[in-house]
């Protein structure tokens, strides 16, 4: 007996829980406003009567008269009898507004005109053999803008006219191929970029 009354207390003292020990929470589920069908029929509110038209208003006209006074020169002539003084008033009005638009002032307030270059049909028949003939001796030399400085031309004229030979071309293409190869990701997928917004623009996508 003696033996339990001394257990007791430290029975006691294992059984209780600590201050420290944390406790469970139990969550209750519970239905809150925030669903879709409670929230549209509250916001279900049903109009104003002042913007219910009854049946035996719907063939009237509704007027709402501005926030300012009406002016004569806003009715239209459409709207006034021949005899009515406002038709004067109105004419008057018209004349008065284009008379102050003079031409000076219109001018001066435009922006400058483009002026245009003249184009230039200056280049021969004999030229424009000459031109092929140097194109395709020495293309390196004679490049197209070098040829259209010389006879005072358009470059894309010069295109036109003469094509560099084949071997050219190519060597070309080998020259840009290994600058292309010293590229990096990004300058690689900048001029892709480039390439794809050029497009979209052609196609007036952008």
């Amino acid at each position: 007996m003696e033996t339990r009354s001394l257990m007791q207390p430290l029975l006691r003292g294992i059984t209780k829980p600590s201050p420290s020990t944390s406790t469970t929470t139990v969550l209750i589920p519970r239905r809150h406003q925030s669903s879709t069908a409670r929230t549209k029929r509250a916001l279900k509110i049903p109009p104003h009567p002042s913007f219910l038209v009854s049946s035996s208003e719907s063939a009237q006209v509704i007027y709402s008269p501005p926030s300012s006074k009406a002016s004569v020169y806003h009715t239209p002539f459409k709207f006034l009898p021949r005899s009515d003084p406002r038709r004067r008033a109105n004419l008057s009005q018209l004349l008065r507004s284009s008379a102050d638009l003079s031409p000076s002032t219109t001018n001066s307030n435009l922006p400058p005109e483009l002026k245009q270059p003249p184009r230039k049909y200056n280049v021969t028949k004999e030229q424009v053999d000459e031109m092929r003939r140097l194109r395709a001796e020495d293309p390196a030399t004679w490049s197209v803008l070098k040829l259209a400085e010389r006879y005072d031309c358009a470059p894309i004229f010069v295109m036109m006219c003469c094509r560099a030979s084949a071997e050219h071309r190519d060597k070309e293409r080998a020259r840009l191929d290994a600058i292309k190869s010293r590229w990096g990701t990004i300058r690689t997928a900048a001029r892709q970029d480039r390439q794809k917004r050029k497009a979209l623009l052609l196609k007036d996508a952008l």
